[in-house]
């Protein structure tokens, strides 16, 4: 099993990845930076967000263990930045005039957020603007807003450019959201339209490299309540689920915009290579992708979706309609055929071999 490992500079560890997202974990650090006193809150302008200097228990183990299960199910690492010096003498997540209160903070705290910028960028270079980011924090159960995950996106502006391309991208059920749902934790908010709450709302680092900046990644805070972490057990159950919710998202995130961008696709079937070529283009009205088979527009554009003949021999797979999956607005998926007397037929689950499952919505004339 291949273990990420880690280079550290200025007491930040990071690691270089290869998929479109960045852990980060700026509050669980036990370093004392050389030539810096502990921060008192002296000087700190009123306009700064509250003063705290207690470590987020827990998290970099939560960061470390989520990055390496991304490796060990999807066979690729995200990148990973991660501040090795306690809060008391810097916190990497406040803005500059709120972060630490002598100079010789300076080197410690710009190498946490230059290596962000840098991961940022390099990300944005490779997948045409595109990427995730995950900030990874611990709080208290919050009293007027009970819940296990509280998810901070200041009110969706650090994830702007998601909900552009998606309005419901943080609602549907395959969101990161649902899978975290699915696993029986309550996340804040629960609903479309409910403000986060104010405490947990997103930080200076997703305000700062968060999609609402054109040269940002769609970024989400990610605040783990106490008894998520506090135990070995559930801190490892946590990480399993992060690490597929994470996956998931991603891969659903990248395929979905890899289907706006290409002009032709290969497929190869049965030895014989098959190409189909056409063109995208944005309705400005709808913002939606619209891919166009034909080329130009005095060719034909043609689409099959044809029947599985099935094959031969003791126990061979029975003969399939050939199937058009729609995904619809709230992520579930209606599977459309014409069964074998002409019939065009509809369901909400996939009819495997039966040709007259679901419910006939149309006949062929």
């Amino acid at each position: 099993m291949w273990t990420i490992t880690y280079e550290e500079t200025n007491l930040v560890s990071r690691h270089q990845g290869t998929l479109p997202v960045i852990l980060s974990c700026p509050h669980d650090g036990n370093e004392s930076p050389s030539g810096v006193p502990e921060r008192t809150g002296e000087g700190i302008p009123a306009t700064c967000p509250p003063f705290r200097t207690t470590s987020d228990l827990h998290t970099r183990e939560i960061t470390e263990g989520v990055a390496q299960r991304l490796l060990d199910v999807f066979g690729e690492t995200p990148y990973v930045v991660i501040a090795e010096f306690d809060r008391k003498f810097i916190d990497a997540n406040r803005p500059v005039e709120c972060a630490f209160g002598v100079p010789a903070s300076q080197p410690f705290y710009y190498e946490y957020h230059n290596t962000l910028r840098d991961f940022v960028d390099e990300i944005r270079a490779e997948n045409g603007g595109l990427g995730l980011l995950f900030d990874i924090h611990g709080t208290g159960v919050i009293d007027e807003d009970p819940a296990a995950l509280y998810l901070g996106t200041d009110n969706g502006k650090t994830v702007a450019r998601l909900l552009k391309a998606d309005e419901h991208a943080l609602f549907r059920r395959r969101s990161l959201r649902g899978f975290l749902e699915a696993a029986g934790h309550v996340v804040s908010p629960r609903e479309p339209g409910i403000r986060e709450t104010p405490a947990v709302d997103g930080g200076t680092t997703v305000r700062t490299y968060g999609s609402s900046h054109e040269d940002g990644l769609d970024a989400i805070q990610i605040e783990i309540a106490l008894p998520l972490r506090e135990y070995a057990e559930k801190r490892a159950a946590l990480i399993e689920v992060l690490a597929y919710a994470i996956g998931n998202l991603v891969a659903r995130y990248a395929d979905t915009h890899a289907l706006a961008a290409f002009q032709s696709i290969t497929l190869l079937s049965g030895g014989v290579i098959q190409t189909v070529t056409g063109q995208t283009q944005r309705d400005p009205e709808t913002n939606d992708w619209i891919f166009r088979v034909g080329g130009p527009a005095h060719n034909r554009g043609r689409v099959e979706i044809r029947h599985d003949p099935g094959a031969t021999g003791e126990g061979a797979a029975p003969r399939r309609a050939g199937v058009l999956v729609l995904s619809g607005e709230t992520g579930s998926d209606s599977y459309l055929w014409v069964d074998n007397q002409g019939r065009l037929r509809i369901s909400s689950s996939d009819p495997g071999a039966s040709s007259q499952a679901g419910r006939v919505v149309g006949t062929q004339t």
